[in-house]
């Protein structure tokens, strides 16, 4: 693949050149002002703030290198394919190998805080082990093995984690993959008794490279027409609650009421049949009492169950005039 057409390095190798220059200089920084000076406040700043603001500088360029991989603007040639989701898990993977490093991981910010804690945890360990005196070759020596060291854990540290959380502007190029609960659920349809259900992608192809435009879960109700559909959607209000929408556009009518059903699952299924228009809309849910002595779980073949039983509704309620 030639991703040289696609994406440009050239500003981020200045970024990462520089922010190799500015660790080299905190701690010489460090060194210097450990030989310089004396007394436990400065052995405090040079084992504690210093590392500190040294990680903080880490974090900002670690960003600034990431913002400074330049996406190449160019005309795709898009394709639409079927796939199931074991194959889209396979394009996922491969998908992430190749450009994971690319889109944002906003779930990295509670890295900072827990690296923060550390940087200060470590230098005060440091800065403890130098007071009582503790040498590990000799006393000149050790300070500076010591500062070189902290310093290079906490620059690596802070540049790694600036740059996962930020993405490069290039959503033409590259999505997130699809995940979360709604994925999760959606991809238990496969295989379910009266339900066809997979990932419906589309592909981007340029200069020999390959890459996922967007990707979207579809499930349709075996031997019935395309306009019949059934997607997942899922709350979340102390535990993630999962539920199905099925419509049939002009598939008939129905009349506006709610069944319950016992299918041996943990809790009875509920649903409630409506008209929009020329479209019946069947929502299945599981009827969970509002007080429970635990919190309530859906497990993935009772979610199973009510994607079959929503499927033989979807059947027996269809009827285009």
């Amino acid at each position: 693949m030639n991703e040289e057409r696609i994406i440009d390095y050239s500003r981020q190798r200045g970024v990462n050149r520089a922010f190799a220059v500015i660790a080299v200089l905190f701690a010489v920084a460090a060194i210097a002002l450990n030989f310089l000076e004396t007394g436990e406040m400065i052995r405090l700043v040079i084992y504690i703030d210093i590392p500190v603001a040294l990680f903080l500088v880490s974090l900002a360029m670690g960003a600034g290198s990431k913002r400074a991989i330049d996406y190449i603007p160019g005309k795709w040639e898009k394709k639409k394919t079927w796939v199931s989701f074991a194959d889209y898990d396979d394009m996922v993977e491969k998908y992430e190998d190749a450009y994971g490093e690319l889109y944002s991981h906003p779930g990295d910010t509670l890295s900072f805080f827990c690296a923060l804690i550390f940087v200060a945890i470590l230098g005060y360990l440091i800065y403890f082990s130098q007071r009582t005196g503790l040498v590990l070759i000799n006393p000149i020596l050790d300070p500076i093995l010591f500062i070189v060291l902290e310093c290079s854990i906490v620059a690596v540290a802070g540049f790694v984690i600036g740059f996962r959380i930020p993405s490069i502007d290039a959503q033409e190029f590259f999505k997130p993959p699809l995940k979360g609960d709604v994925y999760s659920f959606a991809s238990e349809l496969a295989g379910v008794r009266g339900v066809r259900a997979g990932m419906n992608v589309e592909l981007g192809v340029r200069g020999g490279v390959q890459t996922i435009i967007d990707a979207e879960v579809k499930a349709y109700v075996q031997n019935l027409p395309e306009t019949v559909q059934i997607k997942v959607q899922v709350s979340h209000s102390g535990f993630a609650y999962p539920y199905l929408v099925g419509t049939a556009y002009k598939g008939g009518r129905v009349e506006a009421r709610e069944d319950t059903f016992r299918i041996g699952t943990r809790y009875p299924a509920l649903l409630e049949y409506s008209m929009d228009k020329d479209v019946i809309v069947i929502v299945a849910r599981f009827d969970i009492p509002e007080r429970t002595s635990s919190v309530p779980h859906i497990s993935m073949r009772d979610f199973r169950e009510l994607a079959a039983l929503l499927a033989e509704e979807l059947q027996d309620n269809y009827n285009p005039g």
